[in-house]
């Protein structure tokens, strides 16, 4: 079994989230994509985000009818700050013998050797990289030797940032983050300028 896992602070989940997903289904043919919302992260302490039951309620609306995608809420209901070597370890143990690869962008991929357990996350998954607007992946000093894929695509202008600027306009975000989603936002009043 392959599982790719897909991991982020859907804050809110856009379409461009649900596109990426979906080239990672044709492109690496996984038997499921776990969409995984991050709990606290240990390296944005500070970062607000909006609740974990919303974001979770978000990513559900958002991959609603695809039966590849599944969400799992394990880093939500983790105490403390979330990490992803202990999920993957959770993932391994859950899942002999299943092949695990780790979606991660570009920017975070630059970072990695400062990860808590780094060795653990190139340990027990392939690293699939996704470039930002055709630059070339470079492997970051000091990063053991690791299973890579680097995985192409057509570059995304969306970003979360980008739909709470929208929603705090009055803008009608339904293009960026499609109807089920923009609705939950707007019956809970997420991302309003307060």
């Amino acid at each position: 079994m392959k599982l790719a896992l897909f991991g982020g602070s859907f804050d809110p989940p856009h379409l461009g989230h649900l596109a990426f997903a979906r080239f990672v289904l044709d492109a690496l043919a996984p038997d499921r994509l776990v969409w995984l919302p991050a709990g606290r992260q240990w390296q944005k302490p500070d970062q607000i985000m909006a609740a974990a039951v919303h974001r979770a309620a978000m990513c559900k609306r958002l991959i609603d009818g695809e039966p590849r995608f599944s969400i799992d809420e394990r880093e939500l209901h983790r105490r403390g700050p979330s990490f992803t070597a202990d999920t993957l370890r959770e993932f391994t143990a859950q899942n002999p013998g299943a092949e695990l690869m780790f979606l991660i962008g570009q920017d975070q991929y630059a970072r990695l050797p400062t990860w808590y357990q780094v060795e653990t996350v190139t340990t027990l998954a392939t690293l699939v990289v996704v470039p930002r607007g055709g630059e070339a992946v470079v492997t970051p000093p000091g990063l053991a030797p690791h299973r890579l894929r680097v995985l192409a695509m057509p570059d995304n202008p969306l970003s979360s940032t980008a739909v709470r600027d929208a929603v705090a306009r009055g803008e009608d975000i339904s293009p960026m983050v499609g109807a089920e989603v923009a609705s939950y936002i707007a019956s809970h009043r997420l991302y309003e300028k307060k």
